[in-house]
């Protein structure tokens, strides 16, 4: 509970008072219509970080990824396809990266209708987040 005010300085003395807040939602500009969502995962072996959606790409804005032991990793363009999204990150035990960029820029994005999988070499766990929308 509680009651935050927040005052913009270019407002003058008139302050914005939020009482109770459930969600927040953060508007990007050129994000209009976009559907900005996040995938966790957590994974040992190579394996899909987000799903494929009929007939979109899934374009990554952010990733956030933490290795709980020496691996190897790198995004990939679908379960069946063997092109790599990026080049493979070699990682040192808790080792891990973030990258990110404003949307509607992206880092990379997958083929129409194909998954965001993670490959993995090595034995460990690579876990974290992705940011993305489908387009």
């Amino acid at each position: 509970g509680g009651v935050w005010t927040i005052q913009a300085a270019h407002q003058g003395a008139t302050p914005w008072t939020i009482a109770h807040v459930s969600s927040v939602t953060h508007v990007v500009a050129g994000t209009t219509g976009k559907n900005l969502q996040t995938a966790s995962f957590s994974l040992t072996a190579t394996g899909t970080v987000v799903t494929a959606i009929s007939g979109l790409r899934i374009r990554v804005y952010a990733v956030k990824l933490v290795a709980s032991a020496a691996i190897s990793v790198n995004f990939r363009d679908g379960a069946a396809d063997t092109a790599n999204l990026e080049g493979a990150q070699s990682l040192a035990s808790n080792g891990g990266f973030v990258e990110t960029i404003n949307p509607p820029a992206f880092l990379f994005q997958t083929t129409a209708g194909n998954s965001l999988d993670l490959v993995i070499s090595g034995a460990g766990t690579a876990a974290g987040r992705v940011s993305y929308f489908a387009e």
